[in-house]
């Protein structure tokens, strides 16, 4: 446990599974770490469209502590599991583990279910 990483955010790149790079928000302090993929963005960068959805994988420790945490392109360290990464839970700082496995891009959920009479 060390001290609450900063929460300032920086414009980010994106890459989406359909190869299109979209500037998203992201917090430096974890960008800086060089696991989650992506690098900055310019402002003349397409936002990304909120319909999309990021990839996310799921990193954690053997306390019990779990995190998901935004993967910004397909090639990021952090889809390879042990790669570690400083996020903050609570008002500190903890380092946990990638699983190595990705929750993919996603957009609106629907849904399909229905009643019966």
């Amino acid at each position: 446990m060390a001290a609450e990483l900063s929460r300032n955010r920086i414009a980010w790149s994106y890459t989406s599974d359909d190869g299109n790079v979209y500037r998203v928000a992201a917090m430096k302090a974890m960008t800086d770490q060089n696991v989650l993929g992506g690098s900055a963005a310019a402002g003349t960068v397409q936002q990304k469209p909120s319909a999309i959805k990021l990839r996310r994988c799921t990193v954690s420790d053997a306390s019990g502590n779990s995190r998901v945490v935004p993967v910004y392109d397909d090639s990021a360290p952090i889809k390879t599991a042990g790669t570690a990464i400083n996020v903050n839970i609570g008002l500190a700082s903890f380092t946990l583990t990638s699983n190595g496995g990705v929750i993919p891009e996603g957009g609106p959920k629907h849904n399909v279910t229905k009643e019966s009479t």
